[in-house]
């Protein structure tokens, strides 16, 4: 309505199950707030820095957004949030927003120290490389398991969806095996490894996965 100012959306879904929209769709919110005179922001807490494969999740897709929020992956461990956004975005000016622990010396330089290494380092080219390695790990893996209904990812996160509820059964039968994963939903796991991940390091993953596996329907 009249009163609507700005549309929030992640540009892969995390949480909500990495879900992966089409380039249209994003570009199609984007013209839509243009031509209605509002904001894009985009939820890059989890996509950014790094994990889709582009040190911004929105440089994946073509699309920028107006505001961009970020944390998790910015502090490098320690725990910071930040936003950015365009000079046409920007109606704070200094001292208008304020917090006790905003801008904290510690969590700047950790968050300073953070992104100068995944820029020098070229930390998301490799999560792209990696991405791609562990979804094609991933995928055969389907092909040996008839339960396994969708493999689907971007970057280093990944899913993978169950035609039944065997998460409960899953997790704890994998992490027995030596990995660790989110229990996304009841029938589905998600994967999020470190961005620095080598291809022997997923070698090792897929395989105590696939033990998980093994023992979770045995």
């Amino acid at each position: 309505n009249d009163n609507t100012v700005a549309v929030m959306i992640e540009p892969v879904q995390g949480e909500g199950g990495v879900n992966i929209p089409s380039i249209e769709y994003l570009r199609g919110v984007r013209e839509w707030c243009d031509d209605n005179n509002m904001l894009l922001i985009f939820d890059e807490v989890q996509t950014g820095l790094g994990r889709l494969g582009t040190l911004f999740g929105y440089e994946s897709f073509g699309v920028e957004p107006d505001i961009m929020s970020l944390a998790k992956g910015l502090g490098g461990g320690v725990p910071i949030g930040a936003f950015l956004a365009k000079d046409s975005a920007c109606a704070f000016d200094p001292g208008d927003h304020g917090s006790t622990f905003g801008g904290n010396p510690l969590t700047c330089a950790a968050a300073h120290a953070s992104t100068k290494y995944l820029i020098d380092n070229n930390v998301a080219e490799n999560s792209a490389k990696m991405g791609e390695y562990l979804g094609e790990g991933l995928k055969r893996l389907q092909a040996d398991y008839e339960f396994i209904t969708d493999v689907r990812g971007m970057g280093l996160i990944w899913a993978v969806e169950f035609d039944s509820e065997l998460t409960p059964e899953v997790i704890p039968a994998c992490n027995e095996a030596g990995i660790l994963m989110n229990p996304m939903r009841p029938n589905a796991i998600r994967l999020m490894p470190v961005l620095t991940i080598t291809k022997e390091e997923i070698d090792e993953a897929l395989a105590r996965l696939n033990e998980g596996l093994k023992n979770a329907t045995s």
